[in-house]
């Protein structure tokens, strides 16, 4: 029963962070296929990869293991985790690069907004 909760959990908190199970074993310097078995109810990981796995989420231990609430995730602006990191990576560069950045996004952001429309009508 905790396994197949804990498993839940894991694969919600998994994809609302914009990540695959590939990613996050990466991430998280785990083998891909314990991932899915631990979202498949298949067994619980070991403390210090238990560990591992919240680190990349940010998100508690007790969140991840027994789904209490966590004021920490809450709290995130951006919940893709990979898109968060590389924003603050952004942060560190000159201004001239973030403003080239910002344009890139507006640029990706727009042609999103033309195309959704001419999508849904085709």
């Amino acid at each position: 029963m905790l396994a197949r909760a804990f498993g839940e959990r894991l694969h919600r908190y998994r994809e609302d962070r914009g990540l695959s199970q590939r990613q996050l074993s990466i991430h998280a310097g785990i083998d891909p296929v314990q991932i899915s078995r631990y979202e498949r109810g298949l067994g619980l990981p070991a403390a210090d990869t238990l560990a591992a796995i919240a680190k990349v989420l940010r998100i508690s231990l007790d969140t991840l293991l027994l789904g209490k609430a966590d004021r920490l995730s809450d709290d995130l602006p951006i919940k893709n985790v990979l898109l968060l990191d590389r924003l603050r990576e952004v942060e560190k560069l000159g201004r001239k690069d973030q403003e080239m950045i910002v344009e890139l996004i507006d640029s990706v952001v727009a042609r999103r907004r033309v195309e959704a429309p001419v999508r849904r009508t085709a």
